[in-house]
């Protein structure tokens, strides 16, 4: 069939449709790269957000690193270590409260070329200014409201230490540290008459106290009755606390700040030379004439060169050996009247026994429980991991650095050991296994057994001044052990074998509790962060 001829018409309408596909096409590749285009910007906007986040996050940690250092520098170390004690820095007084002279500490982090001066409170953002401090302030006799304090209430500032750095050379982006002695109704950004304001404790609303720590709780005494919270005559004995506010800032500008109440840890006080802390306690009593346990508190002439000096006169005695209960005391009393029951000294048995034992269940407080031992074997061995001081069982080297009385160590063995010899320590030492001692023995300080809670002495030979306590926190009887005990419960049976006779004196120094308070991590009873 011939094919019909095109005609003129048909033609022109081909003519018509050149160049639709070219505009399609450009269509479609405008459309592709505005995809692509909004991609990359996604892309690029959520690398923003991220790279924003994370420098927020470390401005965060930096600041809240900037706390954690100077918790640490707030207690004493030993010797030679990184602590130091701030609170006894030469121009700080722990008794001023903030707004008076000397009652406001700074610890400076400046990076190369930084000028940090955070006590210019209207000072130039370059010098990273405690804008913060007239918000806490606005509330005590001396306001920050009324313009910037321009008297010597603030002190030249203590340097960060370099021991604290992840890296050699590296050093986390705060600029600073305040420490001040916490005051009622500290304000944060609001006005004297703001409503938002209150008391720590609900009750006391002047102004002109202090906040101290119960043990407990937070409390407010009167500043102008009572010159710290030492001087509250309350049981325990209150302790200040003191406000940590850090604040860091990151090269590309990122600023937080991070503020912590503290607390001083104090050492529970082991009430006696030799404290059986548990039910069903298990004795094997010495034989020797040469051997004694005395609870009359006494501090050896040596002790004047340790952290504690000597004890000041009037300190409580106590029995020499300590008992969780009246049952435990009629045990221990059995067990010690069998053999030189008048070796045994301190405050008088009330069963009319010669050997002095007692029940201190309401002295061991929190010690009574496995929840209380527990806080005190975690508490020791933090302060202990700080140091390098801390062991398996049997350590093949021993202990490297047992401790002097000029020099106490804290030292934690978790598991077994034995030390024998002329062996000598200062400090705490705690053991979670069994710890055998041989030969001469001597020991200055606290010696916590807790865990397994068993002690073995073997043969004769020499001395211990402050205190030991046992406790077992595992069910059954030893040497088979059972499941840990609840934490609710009280602890399991203490056992403390001696095997032999010989010269060995153990003599309580309730001082050694108290000097080695200064040692242990301060605690934070409240967190926050400070949004500006």
């Amino acid at each position: 069939m011939t094919p019909k001829p095109m005609t003129s018409k048909s033609r022109k309408n081909k003519n018509s449709e050149k160049g639709f596909a070219l505009l399609i096409a450009i269509f479609t590749l405008l459309l592709l790269t505005a995809i692509g285009a909004g991609m990359v910007a996604m892309t690029n906007t959520d690398t923003s957000i991220s790279a924003n986040f994370r420098d927020e996050q470390t401005a965060y940690f930096a600041a809240k690193a900037g706390i954690e250092e100077v918790r640490d520098r707030l207690r004493q170390g030993p010797a030679g270590t990184t602590p130091n004690t701030l609170m006894t820095n030469a121009y700080f007084s722990t008794s001023a409260l903030p707004g008076a002279a000397n009652g406001v500490l700074y610890i400076t982090n400046p990076s190369t070329g930084d000028v940090v001066t955070p006590w210019v409170t209207n000072g130039a953002a370059t010098v990273y200014p405690d804008d913060e401090i007239c918000s806490e302030l606005i509330n005590t006799a001396n306001p920050c409201s009324a313009g910037v304090p321009t008297g010597t209430w603030y002190v030249p500032a203590v340097g960060s230490s370099s021991s604290y750095e992840p890296t050699t050379g590296l050093r986390f982006p705060w600029k600073w540290v305040r420490i001040t002695a916490k005051t009622n109704l500290t304000s944060s950004g609001t006005t004297a008459s703001g409503s938002s304001l209150a008391s720590v404790d609900g009750t006391v609303t002047d102004v002109n106290y202090r906040v101290c720590w119960t043990g407990s709780q937070e409390v407010a005494i009167n500043a102008a009755t009572y010159a710290n919270c030492a001087a509250y005559p309350a049981i325990p004995t209150y302790l200040p606390v003191y406000v940590i506010t850090a604040m860091a800032q990151t090269p590309s500008g990122s600023r937080r700040m991070v503020q912590a109440e503290t607390a001083m840890t104090t050492f529970p006080s082991v009430p006696g030379p030799l404290v059986f802390d548990g039910a069903n306690p298990v004795y094997s009593v010495p034989s020797s004439n040469a051997f004694g346990i005395d609870g009359t508190n006494y501090s050896a002439p040596g002790n004047a060169n340790g952290p504690g000096g000597s004890c000041p006169a009037g300190q409580p005695n106590e029995y020499a050996l300590g008992a969780l209960g009246t049952s435990a005391v009629t045990t221990l009393q059995a067990d010690a009247d069998t053999k030189k029951p008048l070796n045994y000294t301190g405050l008088n048995n009330p069963l009319s026994q010669p050997a002095s034992v007692g029940d201190v269940t309401s002295q061991l407080g929190s010690l009574a429980t496995v929840q209380g031992l527990d806080a005190v074997v975690s508490s020791v061995t933090l302060v202990a991991g700080n140091e390098g001081n801390v062991y398996g069982s049997n350590p093949a080297g021993g202990i490297t650095n047992p401790g002097t009385i000029a020099n106490p160590q804290v030292n934690v063995v978790q598991g077994d050991i034995t030390l024998g010899g002329n062996w000598q320590g200062a400090g705490i030492l705690l053991v979670t296994g069994n710890l055998t001692f041989s030969g001469k023995f001597t020991y200055d300080g606290i010696i916590l057994v807790i865990g397994k809670g068993s002690v073995t002495k073997n043969g004769s030979g020499g001395s211990m001044d402050g205190a030991m306590l046992v406790a077992n926190l595992y069910s059954g009887t030893p040497p088979t052990y059972g499941s840990l005990l609840p934490t609710t419960s009280a602890p399991g049976i203490p056992v403390v074998n001696w095997n032999g006779g010989g010269n060995f004196q153990m003599n309580y120094d309730s001082c050694w509790s108290t000097a080695m308070s200064t040692q242990l991590a301060w605690r934070i009873v409240a967190m926050r962060e400070i949004i500006r």
